[in-house]
């Protein structure tokens, strides 16, 4: 994954190259800087995109030529209103480690293309290790849907261990699974370990387009929080 860093004025500015092709962008809190920062960026910094939880960053990243590409919802989910795991179905939910690499980037990128803004994503094994060195993650809540007669790895469910919330960062299953309780099913193996921790609340975000995941959020319990929206722009 490549990374960029550099100064304008006073102001530092830091960039990392994302498996669609996107730089995510981290720009300092005075937005009087941002013109010189941007017209001073690297050269390979084109594709750029700045998340915004203030709305009084909207009217400077739009002045800058930034169009908003995608809202969400943060939610915090009460752990006792997340399904119960189940025992003895279509397949066995196994820790990344235990896996393929190499079909859980396969898989992983499938489950991507069906989030709204993530359609380009194109994530690497290399992406993937990177992912797994992180010191959030947890192998046990970094799940697998292996199913128990072809093998095939049909969905997936990705928490980081974070505090004082851990934070639901995925979870998907290939399309012939979608509308079955395999996506229940996922949930409900993590909500079980993290349960046993001790914890109570889980964060998560849903697009405001994906009505699906809007839905299974509101329906689980989930408190909303404040909305967070990216913006986009080819410099």
């Amino acid at each position: 994954m490549d990374y960029a860093q550099w100064c304008a004025e006073g102001a530092a500015a830091i960039a990392w190259r994302r498996p669609d092709g996107q730089w995510q962008l981290r720009l300092p809190e005075a937005t009087e800087a941002w013109p010189a920062l941007l017209a001073d960026r690297p050269a390979a910094v084109d594709r750029v995109l700045v998340t915004a939880t203030e709305e009084t960053w909207d009217a400077p990243l739009a002045d800058l030529g930034f169009t908003a590409a995608r809202t969400e919802q943060v939610w915090r989910l009460p752990l006792a209103a997340l399904p119960a795991p189940v025992t003895g179905g279509s397949h066995e939910f196994t820790p990344v480690t235990g896996c393929d690499l190499v079909r859980v980037r396969d898989l992983d990128n499938l489950v991507r293309r069906q989030i709204p803004g993530s359609e380009d994503w194109r994530g690497t094994v290399e992406d993937l290790r990177v992912t797994l060195a992180d010191d959030e993650f947890d192998p046990d809540l970094y799940l697998i849907a292996v199913h128990r007669g072809s093998g095939t790895y049909d969905g997936l469910i990705r928490v980081w261990y974070r505090r004082p919330r851990p934070r639901l960062g995925c979870l998907g299953v290939v399309p012939q699974w979608r509308r079955t309780r395999l996506a229940a099913g996922l949930l409900g193996a993590v909500a079980a370990t993290l349960r046993e921790r001790g914890v109570t609340e889980v964060e998560t975000e849903t697009d405001v387009r994906n009505r699906d995941s809007h839905t299974m959020a509101a329906r689980h319990g989930g408190v909303p929080e404040h909305r967070t929206t990216e913006w986009t722009a080819t410099l």
